[in-house]
């Protein structure tokens, strides 16, 4: 009988003594409640998917959208701390990496406590932010016709990322 369980532990089921595999991915359900309401914003329909290329991945992604044309696309992935997925994010995000350009800049950050890459060009109104959390989830927001970085940056402190294990 334990070696049925023990099997099921093996791909993120309850473990034998009753704890969950750390590894495990969290299921798109759990991952969709993560996704936050924001004042001023319409949120759209949250999609999720699970992905397996290069990893497999929990993906769940969203778009909001503002009265004066503003845009910010979500995304959340549950990566399960895969290397091939997290290492070059975690390279530079939370480093003191700033590049600044004519028009914007690109820098090491850190956002709610976690590290990050921020990214904005104030000629377009553009900009992508990206969060690792944890060594595991990957919070990204892209924003377009926006004053500056602000809102992306407000989208994921409305996330309780000790939530996020």
């Amino acid at each position: 009988m334990c070696v049925v369980l023990c099997a099921w532990c093996l791909i993120g089921a309850v473990a034998c003594g009753g704890a969950q595999d750390p590894n495990a991915l969290m299921g798109t359900d759990d991952l969709k409640k993560v996704v936050p309401v924001l004042d001023g914003w319409e949120r759209g329909t949250i999609t999720a998917q699970t992905i397996d290329v290069p990893e497999v991945a929990t993906v769940v992604t969203v778009s909001y959208t503002r009265g004066d044309g503003g845009q910010l696309d979500f995304e959340i992935s549950d990566t399960a701390g895969k290397s091939s997925m997290i290492e070059s994010l975690a390279a530079m995000a939370g480093s003191e990496f700033n590049r600044v350009m004519e028009s914007g800049y690109l820098k090491g950050t850190t956002v709610a406590g976690a590290p990050a890459v921020e990214s904005w060009n104030t000629d377009h109104r553009i900009g992508e932010l990206t969060v690792m959390v944890n060594k595991r989830y990957i919070i990204h927001v892209g924003g377009k016709n926006l004053a500056d970085a602000a809102p992306m940056r407000a989208v994921v402190e409305q996330i309780a990322l000790s939530s996020l294990r």
